[in-house]
C-alpha cells in the first residue's frame, strides 16, 4: 500500500558535502604523491604535489561556500501527498523552512526534463514548464509554503531507467536572491501515469 505522503529533500542538501568529500580525496593524492616526491626526490613529483594540495584546497573552500549558503535555509524538505503524483490530478506539496516571518518565495516551478545521454555525452533540455502560487503559512516559529498542481495529460512521467539512452524526471523549485546571492531549492518528484 502506497504511503500518502512522501518527505523529499532538496538537491543542494549535499553538494557542498560532496564537493569537500573530493577535496579530502585529492588531499590525500596530494599527501601521497609528498611522501613519493620526498623518498625519490624528484623535482617533477613536487610540481605535481603543488597542484594536487592547490586543488584540494580549492574545493574544500568551494564546499565551504555552498555548505554556507545551503544553511541561510536549512534542510527544506517538502512533503507531497500522495506520494507519487498522478498526471492528471492534483497533488499538493509543503516546503518546511525553518525561518520563521521568511516571505521571499511566491512561486513554486514545476519542471519535465528530458536527458539525453550518447556516450559520454549528455543533455538535458527543458521539456515543459509551469508554476504554481505559494501560500505561506508562519507555525510555531518557521514558515511552510503550501502549494497544489496539476499535471496535465500528455507529459512524460518520470522514466530513469539505468540503460535508457532518454531519461525523464520531473522536479519542483524555486529561487530567490538575498544578500546578492542566487538561493535555489530544487527536489526530484516522482510522476507516474
Amino acid at each position: 500500500m502506497q504511503k500518502l505522503n512522501k518527505v523529499i529533500y532538496s538537491k543542494e542538501s549535499k553538494t557542498g558535502v560532496a564537493i569537500q568529500g573530493f577535496g579530502v580525496i585529492c588531499f590525500f593524492a596530494a599527501i601521497t604523491l609528498l611522501y613519493t616526491a620526498t623518498t625519490s626526490n624528484s623535482p617533477a613529483l613536487y610540481f605535481f604535489f603543488a597542484g594536487f594540495f592547490s586543488f584540494s584546497m580549492l574545493l574544500w573552500g568551494i564546499g565551504a561556500y555552498q555548505k554556507r549558503k545551503f544553511s541561510k535555509l536549512g534542510k527544506t524538505p517538502l512533503t507531497l501527498t500522495p506520494s507519487i503524483c498522478t498526471i492528471g490530478e492534483e497533488f499538493k506539496g509543503s516546503i518546511d523552512i525553518e525561518k520563521p516571518n521568511f516571505n521571499r518565495v511566491k512561486i513554486i516551478s514545476i519542471t519535465l526534463w528530458h536527458r539525453t545521454m550518447r556516450g559520454d555525452d549528455s543533455q538535458k533540455d527543458i521539456l515543459w514548464e509551469s508554476s504554481a502560487i505559494t501560500h505561506i503559512n508562519h507555525v510555531d516559529g518557521k514558515t511552510i509554503l503550501n502549494f497544489c498542481f496539476v499535471i496535465p495529460y500528455g507529459k512524460e512521467p518520470t522514466n530513469k531507467a539505468f540503460f535508457s539512452e532518454n531519461k525523464y524526471f520531473w522536479e519542483a523549485s524555486f529561487e530567490f536572491v538575498e544578500s546578492m546571492q542566487s538561493i535555489k531549492r530544487t527536489w526530484e518528484i516522482p510522476v507516474k501515469i
